[in-house]
């Protein structure tokens, strides 16, 4: 049996990994990947005729906005402590 799309889902899987990655380093941009890529899984997903999992992924894709928008806001609320004062 072939697998559809297997190129797409492997690099979106790929993309994934560094989304993970990102994000236990608390950078702010994997919030951004792990909206494209689960944006991509949507359409994947709808070509796919899986319907639910599309709908499964909408979620995520809100999620991933949601903790967007709350790191940001941790970001602008607390000074960054990592860099030393002069």
């Amino acid at each position: 049996m072939h697998a559809a799309l297997p190129h797409l889902d492997a690099a979106l899987a790929s993309y994934s990994l560094v989304a993970s990655w990102w994000q236990a380093r608390k950078h702010i941009a994997s919030w951004w990947l792990w909206i494209i890529v689960d944006a991509i899984y949507i359409g994947e997903y709808i070509y796919k005729n899986l319907q639910l999992t599309a709908v499964l992924y909408a979620g995520l894709v809100a999620l991933a906005v949601l903790g967007l928008r709350d790191w940001r806001r941790a970001a602008t609320a607390a000074p960054c402590t990592l860099v030393p004062n002069p």
